[in-house]
């Protein structure tokens, strides 16, 4: 008992850190990037490894400052730099110090510390029922100018694929990015395209984009684990947009946006290629014409206002072992409108509209609650249409090392999240799945499926040992899971709920690009479902936490989070 009420309930009350210079001016500006091993008394294969890295250069550090000489030196403004370079993958650490001089002006060390970046991709994820086999190679900081390439062949559920991707986030050292993505699939090919000037930080005025993305593959629905019905699925849209943001960069930031998008899903009955290419026999997928998509095509100008209100947080030991990660508690509201006429091109009159407001709460310095609820519809013919409600929550408490009498736990971290997607009318190829390979650890991924969903998590995450031998932190977790995917909103926490418990293995690279985690988890369904059985034991090898602190706003977009989930693409 004493044990579990200091896991959960521990708090500690810290005094935030004061600010490191106070309107000084700044009179110079030194940066320091580190090696990935940074230790004194290498032994030859860092010291080896450290030679043949390539850091990141001085300048691409530089380009991301908010500040320059002759500033004055605002906290803010050192934090929300901090922030922004945070957020690069292969930096793993970044801080900014500040040194007096005379009582007037400051100098500022920045200092990051790379992480290596030239990874070759093996990986392979078993147990869900979705087997992964990836292998290729990675790079995403070519040379050290901040560039990612990737060339990978991936084997899931069926499909076999070339991917190739090219991003430059400051095409010749300009404020614009450059993404260009291939996939080559045995169902079909598909490809994107983005050009721009994205928001970097709270203190960009506007910004602007140009995405396409087109695609010719075998879209899927499922049941059980199995596909129920398949189709061919051509893809295509356009989108250009214009954003100009207003306000104070410490209080609150407006941003209005105006553009211009073109959608047109356009699908098929399958012929006999596409069940090969899947490796499928007709006659266990046989062709329900009920289940056809209908076509679309939506074409006209979008707006969209968002808020930010800052106050962020920064924590370590969330989703990665050694890795300071941010997060904002302030309110972050949007909402967007979709104007699709006949008269531009589309199918029909449409309007689509989507709307998120996300919150956080920050209790103390170990602990801390997201959450957002989201929502979209589409209006067509005086009746609505793909219709989504959804929210979310996480909570995280970091309650550090823990000790029961003499015996050292570990580093220990309670993690919990509650994902809720309540659809209505949903488009024919739009579903939610539910399995092991998206939470809910103890039944074979896809198995299932319906236009609502619910999934709890509960996570004792603990980190037992960091950075052995300067390559790999371990750790394990003990979890607990319970979640429903039905077409009925009365047996979404009732007769549809499953559950299951387990505890797995956490294996992390933190001197490698993102921080990477292997986790080997072990779980235990508590209700019979088709073959999977009560208490048959579930081995899962894969890579990533199986639900992290990031909301999906976050991930994609505050529009895409309500529009963009559900589909096989």
């Amino acid at each position: 008992m004493r044990l579990f009420l200091i896991l959960l309930f521990s708090t500690l009350a810290l005094s935030e850190d004061p600010p490191i210079c106070n309107g000084e001016a700044i009179r110079n500006i030194n940066i320091q990037v580190l090696d990935v091993f940074d230790d004194t008394d290498l032994e030859w294969l860092y010291r080896t490894v450290n030679k043949y890295k390539t850091n990141t250069k001085e300048s691409v550090i530089k380009r991301e400052l908010l500040f320059k000489e002759g500033d004055t030196c605002d906290p803010f403004r050192i934090a929300e730099t901090e922030r922004v370079l945070r957020a690069i993958r292969y930096v793993r650490k970044a801080k900014i110090t500040a040194t007096p001089i005379g009582g007037s002006e400051v100098d500022l060390l920045v200092s990051v510390q790379d992480t290596w970046t030239l990874l070759p991709q093996i990986s392979f994820s078993s147990g869900t029922g979705n087997e992964t086999l990836e292998f290729g190679i990675s790079e995403s900081n070519i040379l050290g100018y901040g560039k990612r390439g990737e060339f990978l062949y991936r084997e899931e559920d069926n499909r076999e694929s070339i991917e190739m991707v090219y991003q430059d986030p400051r095409i010749w050292n300009s404020d614009y990015q450059l993404l260009v993505a291939l996939f080559d699939r045995n169902d079909g090919k598909r490809g994107e395209f983005g050009f721009g000037k994205p928001f970097r930080s709270l203190y960009d005025e506007y910004s602007w984009d140009l995405r396409a993305s087109v695609g010719d593959t075998v879209g899927r629905l499922f049941k059980d684990g199995d596909e129920r019905q398949i189709f061919g699925q051509d893809l295509s849209s356009f989108q250009g947009r214009y954003t100009h943001s207003m306000g104070e960069a410490k209080e609150r930031v407006e941003r209005y946006s105006l553009g211009y998008r073109y959608e047109e899903a356009e699908f098929r009955p399958p012929v006999l290629e596409d069940y090969e290419n899947l490796d499928l026999d007709p006659g266990d997928v046989p062709y329900n014409p009920d289940l056809l998509p209908e076509n679309r095509k939506f074409s006209g100008p979008i707006f969209s206002y968002e808020s930010v209100v800052p106050e962020y947080i920064s924590r370590n030991y969330i989703d990665r072992f050694d890795r300071e990660q941010d997060f904002n508690m302030g309110t972050d509201f949007s909402v967007s409108t979709h104007i699709a006429p006949e008269f531009m091109g589309s199918d029909r009159d449409a309007y689509i509209f989507s709307a998120n407001i996300a919150k956080g709460r920050s209790f103390n310095k170990t602990s801390f609650l997201l959450g957002e609820i989201g929502g979209s519809t589409r209006h067509t013919e005086s009746e609505f249409e793909n219709s989504l409600i959804r929210a979310e929550v996480r909570y995280f408490n970091v309650l550090g090392l823990v000790q029961l009498y003499d015996l050292n736990l570990g580093r220990h971290t309670f993690a919990t999240g509650l994902t809720l997607d309540y659809g209505s009318d949903l488009d024919k190829d739009r579903e939610f799945l539910l399995g092991a390979d998206s939470g809910l650890r103890g039944y074979e991924a896809k198995t299932f499926t319906g236009d609502k969903r619910i999934v709890y998590n509960a996570e004792q995450r603990v980190h037992i040992a960091d950075d052995v031998f300067r390559l790999v932190s371990l750790g394990a977790a003990a979890f607990f899971d319970a979640g429903s995917s039905t077409n009925s909103g009365s047996r979404l926490i009732s007769d549809d709920l499953f559950a299951d418990v387990g505890v797995g293995l956490r294996f992390a690279f933190p001197r490698s690009s993102g921080g990477r985690v292997l986790r080997v988890d072990f779980a235990l369904p508590l209700r019979d479902y088709g073959e999977d059985k009560r208490f048959d034991i579930r081995v899962i090898l894969a890579g990533g936490q199986v639900f992290n602190s990031n909301l999906r706003s976050t991930v994609l977009g505050d529009e895409a989070a309500n529009v963009a989930v559900g589909f096989d693409r």
